[in-house]
């Protein structure tokens, strides 16, 4: 998903012992990669600005050339991981003809996603700190719905092209799939922890039958 950091050694200059645009982008990249991993790690109070320019290489000078605070830092690094687990809805490939099938699959794609530890964590400092970043939560969510949303809007339409089901409104129906697939399983990773892979796969197949019942064609 992103690229391990770097070490400081690794870091090249060009003339005058500046950095080259190409440096400059790769020692961004491991600012980033570091600090969201402190975050997610030890939340927005237990990682420092000093701990997270040594855990990248990068040092504070840079930070704060380019962000005025820890706050701006941490709104970056969120909205990077953000878009590199949304990036990951795209382009799953070819889905089974039968949509009963197709649907099973792709719930299967989304909760591998969605349940992955990272991106709990995610939604762990998230709501610990959303009222924190208010404006952030707000885009945060602004964008997961329509950037997420749209793989699971061109699944949906390419079985409803078929005559399988009953689209509608497009969006509303992407969102009630999502919610329906990953809410609850999602919820109750949150709390206690990942189910079974047998009670996962019970409770997906009982919510994609849920599902095709109310937009069958």
């Amino acid at each position: 998903m992103m690229s391990e950091p770097l070490e400081q050694g690794e870091f090249k200059r060009g003339r005058g012992g500046r950095p080259t645009r190409g440096e400059a982008e790769r020692r961004h990249r491991s600012l980033l990669h570091a600090a969201t991993r402190l975050f997610l790690e030890k939340g927005w109070e237990g990682a420092s600005v000093d701990e997270i320019s040594r855990r990248s290489g990068v040092a504070k000078r840079f930070i704060y050339g380019r962000y005025p605070d820890k706050a701006a830092l941490f709104v970056a690094a969120v909205e990077r991981f953000r878009d590199d687990l949304l990036d990951e809805f795209q382009g799953f490939g070819p889905l089974p003809e039968s949509v009963d099938d197709g649907l099973l699959t792709f719930g299967r794609r989304l909760l591998e996603i969605a349940l992955r530890p990272e991106a709990l964590a995610l939604q762990r400092l998230f709501i610990a700190e959303a009222t924190r970043f208010p404006d952030l939560a707000k885009l945060f969510l602004e964008r997961s719905r329509r950037h997420g949303l749209d793989e699971v809007v061109k699944v949906l339409r390419g079985y409803a092209d078929r005559g399988a089901i009953e689209l509608g409104d497009a969006g509303m129906r992407a969102e009630q799939f999502f919610i329906i697939i990953v809410g609850l399983p999602q919820r109750i990773a949150l709390l206690v922890g990942r189910e079974p892979p047998a009670e996962q796969e019970r409770r997906l197949r009982a919510a994609v039958r849920l599902f095709l019942d109310g937009c069958r064609g």
